[in-house]
Formats: structure tokens, sequence, C-alpha cells
């Protein structure tokens, strides 16, 4: 195999692990978010309806972009579009997660997630110049 179609491939799986993470954090994100956050002293839970919220906004729209990046794929001529606008969601909210766990709003084991989102930039970039 290729390395041209096994970045597709990888793209592929990330995409689809970006819907269906995307979907359990739109429909539990108040528990998921629990998960990363911190609890300050003589507090029982983290999560309050605003933050919840925003954590299930941000899932649903990680639905759409893993949804658009899927779709892409079988639309070669707007991959490489689609590719730089993931690529960029990626970064950029690996960038987000980390300034977050420094600020404190995320325990470091958040940093996996920022990493994991990190490399797909990464090779959505790459994937995007070979199909450019």
């Amino acid at each position: 195999m290729d390395l041209l179609t096994l970045e597709r491939r990888a793209v592929t799986v990330i995409a689809w692990i970006t819907v269906l993470t995307g979907a359990a954090q739109w429909v539990a994100g108040a528990p998921l978010l629990s998960l990363i956050a911190p609890l300050s002293p003589g507090v029982t839970s983290v999560t309050n309806v605003t933050g919840a919220h925003l954590f299930s906004t941000v899932g649903m729209f990680m639905v759409l972009l893993g949804g658009i990046t899927l779709h892409a794929q079988h639309r070669r001529a707007a991959l490489p579009v689609v590719l730089w606008w993931s690529s960029a969601q990626k970064l950029l909210a690996a960038a987000f997660v980390a300034w977050g766990v420094g600020r404190g709003a995320f325990l470091p084991i958040a940093l996996l997630v920022a990493a994991f989102d990190f490399a797909s930039g990464l090779l959505y970039l790459d994937l995007r110049r070979r199909e450019g």
C-alpha cells in the first residue's frame, strides 16, 4: 500500500473518530466535561449549565467537520479545501486545549486530546499537499 492510500485511510478513520466523539460530546457534554475538568476544593461538580452547553456545542461542530471530511473523500475536487479548513480546526483545537490546561480549565490528561488533534492536523495538511 502506498503512502497516499495510507494517509487517505488514516484521515477517514480520524474523521470517523471526530464524528463519533463529537456526537458523544454533543449528547453527553456534562458527564464528558467532568472527566477532563478539575474540581476546586469543596466543589462536588465542575460543570455548570453554560459550560456543559458550550461543550456540547463544540461536539456538534466536531460532527459537522468530521462529516464534511468524510464527504470530501468522495468529492476529490473539494478535498484540498476541506482538508485545509479541517486541519485549521484540528490545530486550533489542539492549541486551545493546551491553553485550557495551562489556565487550569482542563486536567493535564486533556493534553492527550490536544496531541491527537495536533497530529491529525499535520496529517490533514500533508494529505492536502499530496492531493492539492
